[in-house]
């Protein structure tokens, strides 16, 4: 999965000159886009004074932890087999043998760590605050931190990545430049679809700046975000979770039966890094910078979400229960099947 700027191996490059790239697709934020508008399901909460957003991982959310315990069951599985068995020969050869394997074993046990923590044990989402009335922006970093930038100061362009196995994804890129307009000090995501499809950047980038830019921005989308990701101030529910996994083939209901048995293992694993991830807050100083005015008319969260359809909210939960069914049953054929063949 696309983990651009979350890890230490993938974190944005900064104290940089701009890009030929980032020149020629730089997103100016007066110039209204003749597009399509798509919040691709990345809103948290809208008013009039403030829209917040969640961060680029939150989507994918649960692919890196059961990548990781994939990677490492193996090897948890090896490491008392092979250690038996060199207690049993006693020789040198054994022993060597053994030590060549637990090395491995360690290895990859670090790397499934690595990946299993770029979700797991952190925060359940990094949100984005985009205050209109102040023009100030305010996102969490995955190591915790807040990055604060002037709005009308920030350097916006389709950022470019290149993800192993699958090729290149897009998003809105931020840039914080230096004096000197030129150089890259700092840098996050502001909104990033699905996969990274290139195409709908500008969709995504136009809800945005049309909130930010325009008169009637703020009714304008809150009268498209009919839908609010329920984690203000509290954790995605065990529903939702399966919801918004199932979500990706929300269009093709027999897609999301076929391939169910990934799905609902992606849930699982979005369950984990939910459950041991703890809420973010705002610190109480910049939480008082995003007052929303007494009758609001256009305050909208999760608790005012549209009520779901069966194909949207019940199919998903029936195919989660079929997938992980067939899981289930796929494992406890294997591994009886696997520990056999050692034996033997």
């Amino acid at each position: 999965m696309d983990f651009t700027g979350q890890g230490r191996f993938t974190a944005y490059k900064v104290d940089r000159p701009l890009t030929d790239q980032e020149r020629t697709d730089r997103l100016d934020r007066k110039r209204k886009l003749n597009t399509q508008v798509r919040d691709e399901l990345s809103v948290i909460k809208i008013n009039s004074t403030y829209m917040e957003l969640v961060d680029r991982w939150y989507a994918p959310k649960g692919w890196s932890v059961v990548f990781a315990i994939m990677l490492a069951s193996p090897f948890l599985y090896a490491a008392p087999v092979f250690t038996q068995i060199a207690i049993g020969h006693n020789n040198l050869e054994s022993w060597l043998f053994l030590a060549f394997v637990l090395s491995f074993c360690v290895l990859f046990f670090w790397i499934a760590w690595y990946g299993f923590r770029l979700e797991a044990f952190r925060q359940t989402h990094y949100p984005i605050r985009l205050n209109r009335k102040t023009r100030k922006v305010h996102a969490y970093r995955p190591d915790g931190s807040i990055i604060e930038a002037d709005w009308d100061k920030l350097y916006f362009c389709v950022g470019e990545s290149v993800v192993p196995a699958y090729g290149k994804t897009f998003d809105v890129r931020a840039h914080v430049l230096g004096k000197d307009r030129k150089t890259v000090v700092d840098t996050f995501t502001l909104a990033y679809s699905y996969m990274g499809k290139k195409e709908s950047v500008p969709e995504i980038w136009e809800y945005i700046r049309r909130y930010m830019e325009e008169p009637d921005g703020v009714e304008q989308n809150w009268r498209y975000s009919d839908i609010c990701m329920p984690v203000d101030g509290r954790r995605e529910g065990v529903w939702f979770g399966i919801v918004r996994t199932f979500s990706m083939a929300a269009a093709w209901p027999i897609s999301q039966l076929i391939f169910s048995p990934v799905m609902s293992v992606i849930t699982v694993g979005r369950w984990i890094a939910m459950y041991t991830s703890k809420v973010p807050k705002w610190p109480a100083e910049i939480d008082a910078q995003y007052v929303i005015e007494p009758n609001d008319p256009y305050c909208r969260d999760w608790r005012d979400n549209v009520k779901f359809n069966f194909q949207e909210g019940v199919w998903p939960v029936i195919c989660f229960v079929v997938g992980l069914g067939v899981v289930i049953w796929g494992l406890s054929e294997l591994i009886p099947a696997l520990m056999s063949a050692v034996s033997d």
